[in-house]
């Protein structure tokens, strides 16, 4: 191991490279000889590249453990369990994709109609005659031929008309590229996790080889130490899943059975919502709890003016809070510090700044991949921590053995030799 390699002198080094490069764009940007479309674009070409590979680099380690399972058990040709299991994670995500925006709409509708049918017609009727009242006094004393010759008349008119249209299409054309970049991310994602799933080693193996011949073994102990704390999260990850659904399913099934309209069926789906949206640390447990919420607030509105059930739904929205509650206290206390403590060890405060930081680099899928990453930037850490800490020793031993050393006798080695 080159212990030389990570010392102060040569972190400085590094330090001032990146350090000059950056003033070096700052000055360019402001000299005008790059200007921010161009580090716009560059960005953007950088982040629709690395979103992908992100997201396909890290579901590769949960999807993979599926095509190695089709694999070892099935005894399927490698290929042929790559592209299945890539294939029933995609159905997999646009099922539950599916049923939420279902989901969603229809509670919508629901709440909707419901707050209609609150307003009595008569309200309705006079509030809608109100506002044709308004529009028709208002229309008649700007009628639509004065506004033609003032728009004709005035310059500065059609200049703001103009104006006007440019921030729509300004705003339909980002509209229309978010969607296409959306469409990128979609098509490159399995692409990526094929070759990674089918050529991992291979691929990493090309890059360590791509790195000095002095520093090549640091690269992939980094690798191997990335690979062990992404699997380790995931595997506590799916783990959490497990124990997080079976917990909502067992009771808000038991629930279920004194509130009518709450089935079965929504009791699944909850827990799987719930199951997976606590793959986002802290946030993810409370927005999971958005749809059983929301769903007895609309049975409650349809069911308000039926005698003996005015106030059942939102009783049992009182109980879903009290066992959601629960729930994190037994995570917070006891699930989470067994599982994933066991696992990806990372300090609350660090999560959090990392949700931070990485949502604001990659956005959502940022927020996703925000544990692992960190837990990915606290490996690399220790390990330079551990030269540090090995480049110390040897440094004292080195000292220990020169204080035990006669002082002489380097110098009688130097006349032995001149003899």
């Amino acid at each position: 191991m080159n212990r030389n390699l990570f010392t102060k002198e040569k972190l400085l080094n590094y330090l001032l490279i990146v350090s000059i490069v950056t003033i070096t764009l700052i000055g360019l940007y402001y000299l005008g000889v790059i200007s921010s479309s161009i580090l716009n674009r560059l960005f953007g070409a950088i982040r629709a590249v690395l979103i992908p590979f992100v997201i396909a680099f890290f579901l590769s380690f949960i999807v993979g453990s599926i095509a190695t399972w089709f694999e070892k058990k099935l005894k399927m040709n490698q290929t042929v369990s790559i592209i299945l299991a890539i294939l029933l994670g995609i159905i997999f995500i646009l099922g539950i994709l599916l049923v939420s925006i279902l989901f969603i709409i229809t509670q919508l509708n629901t709440i909707l109609v419901s707050l209609v049918g609150l307003i009595d017609n008569a309200s309705l009727n006079s509030m809608f005659l109100e506002l044709s009242q308004m529009i028709g006094t208002y229309l008649a004393n700007n009628n639509i031929s004065s506004i033609i010759d003032e728009i004709m008349q005035n310059g500065s008119s059609i200049e703001r008309v103009f104006i006007l249209l440019g921030s729509l299409i300004a705003t339909i054309t980002g509209f229309a590229s978010s969607i296409i970049s959306m469409i990128v991310v979609l098509a490159l994602t399995p692409v990526f996790m094929y070759y990674l799933m089918k050529e991992k080693t291979l691929i990493f193996t090309s890059i360590s080889k791509v790195a000095p011949k002095s520093i090549r073994h640091h690269v992939v102990e980094l690798g191997r130490r990335s690979d062990s704390v992404i699997r380790k999260y995931f595997k506590g990850q799916g783990i959490m899943m497990m124990i997080i659904f079976v917990y909502f399913s067992i009771t808000l099934g038991i629930l279920s059975f004194f509130i009518d309209g709450f089935s079965l069926y929504h009791v699944v789906i909850f827990a799987l919502l719930m199951g997976l949206f606590n793959l986002i640390p802290y946030v993810g447990a409370w927005l999971g709890l958005f749809a059983p919420m929301i769903f007895l607030f609309t049975l409650h509105l349809e069911n308000q003016s039926v005698p003996g059930y005015d106030n059942i739904y939102l009783i049992a929205m009182l109980i879903v809070l009290i066992i959601h509650l629960v729930e994190q206290a037994l995570e917070m206390s006891v699930i989470q510090p067994n599982v994933i403590g066991k696992q990806v060890h990372i300090h609350p405060l660090a999560v959090l700044s990392s949700l931070i930081f990485f949502g604001g680099v990659f956005g959502f899928v940022g927020v996703l991949l925000a544990v692992p990453l960190a837990g990915t930037i606290r490996a690399f850490l220790e390990y330079f921590g551990e030269l540090e800490e090995q480049r110390k020793k040897q440094e004292s031993q080195i000292a220990k053995i020169e204080a035990v050393q006669p002082k002489g006798s380097s110098k009688g080695k130097k006349k032995s030799t001149m003899i």
